[in-house]
């Protein structure tokens, strides 16, 4: 090993040891590769704080949003299987999901932007308290709903559109309306999708929307004062952008429908082999031509106004595509996304590195101080 990797390798671990000994961050499993081949691997802090129990390499945690990139490989797999197209209507799958813009008329949403989240819907925890989301009970599928998802999506369709589809970026719940199209599609459950096209493929054992007793799943918290806390069985959480409601309990509960959005358990090592993967070009779970639509910017001109100039997205992950005007020192074509739960990754193909960062906090492993701090130790001087 080149001195400057070790040196990198140093300050990461630095970085890492910092943040979960201080209590920040309960707990966590940080895994970066190279190349493919797997350059630091820690397990450090709490999977249950409380019960003294140690967090290990193999603790399964609440995906949250990094589920959303699962989805969108089945999605694309059914497209190169002739069962779907990018430019179908939703309402060709979903005939009564019609939402309407604020003015009434019906607007179309394809599947391109239901993947691009270009399609005008969004979150309740993307808008202020008391918006129209929360006002006509819509689940954004991380609370223990009574709801099916037929359910929510009637609601969801009955809530005005925030903009007309194709002529903005808005992070949504289209990923859950994605869901919906695929077991329609399929004729399979979303998890039996998921199961088939991604998770067996690539031997991902630990990944799946199901509690297993006998895989360890790390204890939720959330940044409070002083330390975090528990997330209870009916708690909530605020964001820079809105509230999110939460429930420890979902994972346990077979009740909750299968979140395309949210919805998925699984372990760091699971989450690499995906990574890497789509790095590698996407076999055995896509052809080359998806995997760089996948990878690639979906969005043309159109800003993504959360993220600020240089960014893009694609049809699953966020893209730098100026990493000067983001004031970014990844590489070009860098791409990555965060669940709210405290996860998060990204793989800067340039450099030909892959991390992932799970950990039980919400929000503080997810994006912030954390998040960038890694980034800096990474490509601080010169990268591995």
């Amino acid at each position: 090993m080149l001195m400057r990797e070790a040196q990198a390798l140093q300050r990461l671990d630095r970085c890492w040891r910092e943040h979960i000994d201080s209590g920040q961050i309960v707990g966590g499993v940080l895994l970066l590769a190279h190349e493919g081949e797997v350059r630091y691997a820690s397990a450090r802090g709490w999977a249950n704080r409380e019960a003294g129990l140690a967090m290990a390499r193999d603790t399964r945690f609440r995906l949250a949003s990094l589920t959303k990139l699962l989805t969108s490989v089945v999605a694309l797999r059914l497209c190169e299987l002739g069962i779907l197209g990018l430019p179908q209507q939703v309402s060709d799958w979903l005939a009564d999901f019609r939402p309407r813009l604020s003015h009434g008329r019906e607007a179309s949403i394809t599947l391109r932007q239901l993947l691009s989240h270009t399609s005008g819907l969004s979150y309740g925890f993307e808008q202020a308290p008391g918006n129209a989301y929360q006002q006509a009970g819509v689940s954004d599928g991380l609370d223990d709903s009574p709801l099916t998802l037929e359910d929510n999506l009637q609601r969801l369709a009955h809530v005005p559109l925030r903009f007309e589809p194709g002529s903005a970026w808005g992070y949504s719940l289209a990923t859950d309306v994605l869901g919906a199209v695929i077991e329609k599609a399929s004729g399979l459950s979303l998890a039996q999708a998921i199961a088939r096209w991604v998770t067996d493929p690539l031997q991902m054992t630990a990944t799946g929307f199901v509690d297993d007793p006998e895989r360890p799943l790390a204890k939720p918290y959330k940044d409070a004062p002083g330390a975090p806390q528990p997330i209870a069985d009916h708690d909530s959480l605020w964001l820079d952008s809105g509230l999110a409601h939460l429930s420890a309990r979902r994972a346990y509960r077979s009740e909750p429908w299968a979140s395309g959005g949210a919805g998925l358990l699984g372990t760091a090592d699971d989450y690499l082999r995906l990574l890497e993967c789509l790095r590698q070009g996407g076999a055995p779970l896509l052809e080359p031509a998806s995997t760089a639509a996948l990878l690639g910017n979906a969005l043309g001109e159109l800003p993504m106004v959360s993220r600020g100039p240089g960014w893009g997205f694609g049809l699953g992950p966020a893209v730098l595509t100026d990493p000067v005007a983001a004031q970014q020192v990844q590489g070009r074509g860098t791409w990555g996304w965060c669940g709210l739960y405290g996860c998060h990754y990204w793989v800067d193909p340039q450099a030909g590195l892959s991390l992932v960062v799970m950990t039980n906090t919400a929000v503080a492993g997810a994006w912030g101080a954390l998040a960038d701090g890694i980034v800096s130790a990474v490509y601080s001087g010169q990268t591995l």
